[in-house]
This record gives C-alpha cells, structure tokens and sequence, in this order.
C-alpha cells in the first residue's frame, strides 16, 4: 500500500435496507454500487444525495464538506468482473464472488496507475455500503462508498427434484 492510501481511515457496512431471506443460494447477480465522495474542510457543504450515510461520513470522517463527485451502478453474473473509474486517476475493480447467508462476498482491487494500491476480499450484508476513506484528492480526501445487492433464482435441494421437461 503506498503512503496515500495509508490513512485508510475506516470501513463500515451500513445497513440501506432488508436482507433477502434466502440463507444459502448461489447469487445469479450482483448490482455494485459505487460512489466517490470528496471530503473537505472547504466550506459548509453536504450534498443531498449523501443523506442516507450522512451520520456515518460525519461519525468517521470528521470534516465540514462532503460532495458526491461520482457514482456508478452495474449489474454482473455472480463470478464476472466490473470496472468502474475513480477520481483522480484510479480504477476500481470488482468481482462479486457469492449471495451466501444474506451476505455478499466480493474480491475488490484499487489500481492507480498501473499497480494494485488495494487488494483485498470483503464480503457485505446484502444490501449494505462499505466506506472506505483514503486518498487525498485536491483539497480534500476521497471517500469511496462499495454497495452491493445479490439477487438469487430458488435452486433445487436434495429434498426438492428438479423438474427437466425436453424441450
């Protein structure tokens, strides 16, 4: 990890909703979410669309201003990669591994330039965000917010046959 990132601030799974009931499935796809917020002590301000994690960006990252400067929602099959571009030169990638026990499991990898500064596997209450603080960028630090939402298909258990009808 370089120097820039050393000041990972903090990581918190916050709850942004109900957990899908199914306790064991494979997920057939993950919706990530991804947010990019720059804090600074410029200034007063706190954009709106902030407000369901207000409380802990002000509880983890104690700074006056915070201001969404980019997000990105997309869909992938369980076991795919995505690629999202971050401020300030940095690509975030990915992989949603599993939906197991109401939990998300995805390897997620930091790269500026052309070497990983994160690497690392995590794994979220269905529908949670992570907030990880990190890298300064302009006059301030980028605090990158994770979500994920695993959806599943019912699969067959030992107890349940599976119907296979030719087609």
């Amino acid at each position: 990890m370089t120097r820039a990132w050393a000041p990972l601030l903090a990581m918190l799974s916050v709850a942004s909703g109900a957990a899908i009931p199914s306790p064991s499935y494979a997920a057939d796809s993950v919706e990530v979410h991804i947010g990019a917020v720059l804090a600074s002590n410029s200034g007063q301000e706190f954009d709106p669309r902030l407000v369901a994690i207000h409380r802990q960006l002000r509880t983890l990252f104690p700074y006056s201003s915070y201001r969404l400067v980019k997000e990105d929602q997309k869909v992938v099959a369980a076991g795919g990669k995505l690629g999202f571009e971050i401020p300030g030169g940095r690509y975030l990638l990915v992989m949603p591994k599993a939906l197991k026990n109401e939990r998300v499991s995805m390897r997620v990898m930091l790269i500026q330039g052309t070497r990983p500064v994160v690497d690392t596997v995590i794994t979220l209450r269905n529908r949670a965000t992570l907030l990880v603080g990190g890298p300064r960028h302009k006059e301030g630090v980028l605090i990158i917010s994770i979500g994920a939402v695993g959806t599943t298909t019912a699969a067959a258990t030992a107890d349940e046959p599976l119907n296979v009808a030719p087609q």
